[in-house]
């Protein structure tokens, strides 16, 4: 096998990766963001509603914000992670 050849199927490898961590990653952010959608208006609903804030709601509030916001990272490291790969990809 040449070396150009070589080259060009690493190069449909990792383009044919890229593609599909993209496709997976639009996936799971479609479900994540119907979730989202959800859950601002549940955090709405008991913002209209203060006297239902006991300790356990704020609580509650409290863990799911900070799994959002580790969700959001994750999907911003993963974004990174696709467009450093086609970045790569289209200096070779």
């Amino acid at each position: 096998m040449s070396e150009s050849n070589a080259t060009s199927q690493d190069y449909e490898a990792k383009r044919a990766q890229l593609l599909s961590e993209s496709l997976e990653l639009c996936d799971d952010f479609s479900k994540f963001s119907d979730e989202y959608s959800f859950l601002c208006d549940a955090f709405a609903a008991v913002a209209r509603e203060p006297e239902c804030i006991t300790p356990p709601t704020s609580e509650g509030i409290w863990y799911v914000s900070y799994r959002l916001k580790m969700q959001v990272r994750s999907y911003r490291d993963k974004i990174n992670s696709i467009h450093d790969g086609l970045c790569a990809l289209k200096r070779e």
